[in-house]
Formats: C-alpha cells, structure tokens, sequence
C-alpha cells in the first residue's frame, strides 16, 4: 500500500499535535489518543482497500499505427462495486515509445463506466507488446493507493509512416503530386497504347488526327494515347549499415520506406504491379503484384524490415533479383552509395540492365550540404570544407558513371526524395522507355 496526500496531512497535524504536547504537557494526552485513533483509521482503511476488488479494465488499440506520429490509446474502467472509486493507470507501453497524458486518472461511480486515454508515438517499426498495466486504486477512505499489476498484453504493429498516402487518398493522385513538388512533363509525341477518340483540340499534332473517323463525323477527330499499363515496377531495398544514418529523427532507411510507399501507390493508381526485395540482415521478396490491395501486402511485407550493420553484396543481390524477376521491370534501387561503391554497382547494374531499366535513388547526408553552408573560419573548418566538397565530387563522379551506362540517379536529401522518384517514375513512363 502507498499513502496518499489526506494520510501525509494526517500525520503533519500530529507531529504539529506532538510539538504543542511538548511545551503544554496537559496536551499529551489528547496527542496520544489522536495519534492512535489515527493509527486505527489508517489500518481499518488499509486492510479494506486491500480487499477492495479492483475494477475492470480494458485496453483499447487502434489496428496499427505509424512511425513517428501521435496515436491514441484509451481505457474503458468500469466499476462492478458499491463505491464510487478512484483509479490512476500507468500503462506498460513498449519501451522508447514517447508518451503524453500518463499517468491516467479517473472516478468511476458504482455500477458506471469510464473511458480514459493517453496519445503514444512509436519510435521503430515492427511487432511489440504491452506487457501490462500498473493500477492505483484507491482505499475507501482515500488514505492509501493500492497497487495493483493487471496482466493486460497486447500486440500491436507499427507500420511505416503512410499519412502520406491517406492524404492522397482524399486528393487526385496527379494534382496532389503537383503540390507535393512532382514534375508532370508532357510526352512528346504519340503515346503508347489507344485510349479513346475525341475532339480535335488546338495543339494537338496533326498526326493524332483519326481521318476515317473524321470523315464519318464531319468535324475533326483525334486519338488520344494513354501510358502504358500493366507494367512492373520492383523495388530494391537496401538493409545495410548505410542506411542506419539519420536525418532528424528517422533513419535513411525508413525515409526510404516512406517514398517507396508514396511511388508504390502512385504506380498502383496507373495500372502497373509492385514487388519488393529487402537486402540486408535478411532478404525478403515479393513478387510484383497489382491492384491497391497490394499496398497492404507491401505494408506487412516491410513493416518489421530493419536496416543492420552489415556490408551489401550489390553484385549478389542484383544476381538473385535477375532470377526472381524475369519480365523486363523497371528496377528501383533505394540506397545511400559512395564512391567507394561504384566497382561493385557497376557490375550489379550492368546485370540488370540487361533485361530492365535501372533507377538508383541514393539517399544523401543532411550534413554535407550543411557543412558547406556554414562560413569557413579557420584552418581546421577550411580542411573539413575541402575534404567535404572532394568526397561530394568523388560521388558525383561515381554516379557521372553510373549515367553514362543508362542507369537514372538521383542523388538527393530524404525530404526530396519522395517527389523525385515519383517524378523519375512518370518521365520514364510518358518517354516509352519501359
């Protein structure tokens, strides 16, 4: 049993008692008989809060939630007693996971109910357990706490952030990309596969002019091209130790994770199959598959994906995704590479230029581009900006060759990387290369 505030009064009023009997020896008297009187009430309260059952608790969770955002979690009390009683809960939430509005209080009245709740933010991905709740009731004199360790376990999911993706399900996928800083180039030319017939509009080529269909209609009529769907598109995952480095407070890998989601549901929309392979602690595929139902099975299929420190064999992985993947597929990999890098991803991204299109998007350090924001000062700040600006020249060099070999980079910050794979994506497929 804990005391509580009315006991701690309780006990000062008698020191107070106790000080005053020390200079009026006629107060001792009623000293001891408060002072035992206390010591009866505090008993009696203590042994019935003891026996006191506790209420019933339940847990509410939402289905999942989503790295780095605030989600609630609630508490139904309801109390089968008597009494009225009063209850503080400190739930027993995954540990590093950030909280607001614990520990939760409430009065439940005999025969009633109540619901209380407190906001979490899971800090990493994957599958963790409430081990239980801590339970503070109440004696019925209010002198004492009761704690009290109900077994309460659950489970739940924390998913890559897809607010991302709930925002463009309330917007067209096309003007929220817009907004999102996404670049809609217009295809020159034809397109690729025969939508529909319409009007002949000012700026449309001569050439898209159906002549058999204007001739029956007797007013100008022109094809219209949409791009072309039921391609495929494969992610590939870097799990390694460069993809433990962090900006702000997520690492490149769940930036990764996050754009990939965005271009995962962007490719879904147009009509094309998504599949996913992780490389890292453990190589995970998933075979491209259509539908937006599919960006559920992408969500399951990584959401307990962590990058380790450990070395990636480009060579290896882009081996193994040429077996697994054999229709020609726009290959999109997710990493961070240096220039020390650039023997190896040449060789894997010759293998899989062979038979696919090849995107490299490579995640870059916030720090670099702010060290060469910041004034050079002195000898020791004028060697860091050099050595800087040769390792950025370095990579820039190494991705130079990259191009050169018919690979598409984009070397980018994680806050732009969402918009320019999604850019890349459109471009590559309003060009016809795929």
């Amino acid at each position: 049993m804990i005391p509580r505030s009315p006991l701690f009064i309780a006990v000062g009023l008698l020191l107070a008692l106790a000080a005053l009997a020390a200079f009026y020896p006629a107060a001792a008297e009623a000293w001891l008989a408060a002072g035992a009187a206390a010591a009866v009430v505090a008993a009696v309260d203590a042994l019935r809060g003891f026996s006191r059952p506790p209420p019933e608790i339940e847990r509410r969770l939402p289905g999942s939630m989503a790295l780095a955002t605030w989600s609630e979690v609630s508490f139904v009390i309801r109390n089968a007693g008597p009494k009225t009683v009063d209850v503080v809960l400190y739930d027993l939430h995954p540990p590093g996971f950030a909280s607001r509005g614990l520990p939760a209080a409430a009065t439940v009245a005999a025969g009633r109910f109540a619901e209380v709740g407190y906001e979490l933010r899971p800090t990493a991905r994957g599958l963790f357990r409430f081990e239980g709740t801590d339970l503070r009731q109440a004696s019925p004199l209010g002198l004492w706490w009761r704690r009290i360790r109900l077994p309460l376990v659950d489970s739940l999911r924390v998913y890559p952030n897809y607010s991302t993706i709930r925002k463009l399900l309330a917007y067209e996928v096309e003007n929220h990309l817009q907004l999102a800083g996404v670049r809609m180039s217009r295809r020159r030319g034809e397109g690729i596969e025969f939508h529909q017939l319409r009007d002949y509009r000012d700026g449309d080529s001569l050439r898209a002019i159906d002549w058999k269909a204007t001739s029956r209609m007797t007013r100008l009529i022109a094809r219209e091209y949409q791009d072309e769907r039921d391609q495929q598109v494969v992610f590939l995952l870097d799990a390694g130790r460069r993809m433990l480095a962090r900006d702000a407070e997520l690492s490149h890998f769940d930036h990764a994770l996050n754009a990939m989601l965005l271009m995962a549901y962007v490719a879904l929309r147009q009509g094309d199959a998504i599949g996913v392979m992780t490389v890292g602690d453990s190589r995970r595929w998933l075979p491209p598959r259509k539908g937006m139902t599919a960006i559920n099975g992408i969500l399951n299929h990584v959401y307990d994906v962590n990058p380790a420190a450990i070395e990636i064999d480009y060579v290896g992985a882009a081996t193994e995704l040429a077996v697994r993947q054999r229709r020609r597929s726009l290959i999109v990999f997710l990493s961070n590479v240096r220039e020390e890098d650039s023997e190896d991803l040449r060789l894997a991204t010759t293998l899989l230029n062979r038979r696919h299109l090849v995107m490299l998007a490579s995640l870059r350090e916030r720090a670099l581009d702010e060290r060469l924001e910041r004034p050079v000062g002195g000898l020791e700040s004028a060697i860091t900006y050099a050595a800087t600006n040769q390792y950025l020249a370095q990579r820039r060099e190494a991705q130079n060759l990259l191009k050169a070999r018919g690979v598409f980079v984009d070397d980018c910050l994680s806050d732009d990387l969402p918009a320019a794979i999604t850019s890349r994506y459109f471009a590559i497929k309003r060009a016809g290369l795929l």
